[in-house]
């Protein structure tokens, strides 16, 4: 059976206690470099994050696949029961050329038969593109670009969802500040305002 098969086989389709929790997602497409020398076909990336089961302790008296995982409630309340996972992973790493190569730099990091669920809930991918860049003294200069790019896109996408959702104004602060205005609104003059 080749290495990916064997990997694949240790993943699990739904959490349960005890499991090691990985996530996986594309940092940079590829791309094509020509230069007066060759043509050079980068692949596409992936960070690849790990996080050690919740409540797991590795002990020598107790093998690894044996620790001790509180979860709430009964059996069904676990099937629906995910973790909430640390900002911080225990690995972050970059991986090619494919989403293959991908799970089986995940699980390089997860102890030999250890099972591995997939998760792609709450994973603050800014953070892991950041330690990666950060820590990996093997990078080329184009993988630091493509995860500055990634890193930027993530903050563009957060600043872009700020702007949408959150604010500031109140409608019914607004309603009661033009009631006291004289409601006229547009053109009322307010103590508060330097312009007025």
């Amino acid at each position: 059976m080749d290495a990916f098969m064997q990997a694949a086989r240790r993943l699990s389709r739904r959490y349960r206690p005890g499991l090691w929790i990985g996530a996986i997602r594309l940092a940079f497409d590829a791309s094509v470099v020509e230069t007066a020398e060759a043509v050079e076909l980068r692949p596409p990336h992936y960070l690849v994050a790990v996080w050690e089961p919740p409540g797991w302790t590795a002990r020598p008296d107790r093998p690894a696949r044996q620790a001790v995982v509180e979860a709430p409630g009964t059996e069904d309340a676990v099937e629906a029961w995910r973790p909430l996972l640390p900002r911080w992973p225990q690995v972050a790493a970059i991986a090619a050329p494919d989403s293959r190569g991908a799970l089986l730099e995940l699980m390089r990091h997860v102890p030999e038969g250890e099972r591995v669920w997939l998760t792609d809930e709450a994973v603050d991918w800014r953070l892991v593109a950041a330690i990666v860049l950060e820590s990996d003294r093997h990078l080329e200069a184009y993988h630091r670009e493509g995860l500055e790019g990634f890193i930027r896109a993530c903050d563009e996408g957060d600043l872009e969802r700020i702007r949408a959702e959150y604010s500031d104004r109140d409608p019914g602060f607004e309603r009661w500040r033009l009631g006291l205005l004289g409601g006229g609104g547009a053109g009322g003059d307010d103590p508060q305002d330097p312009a007025t």
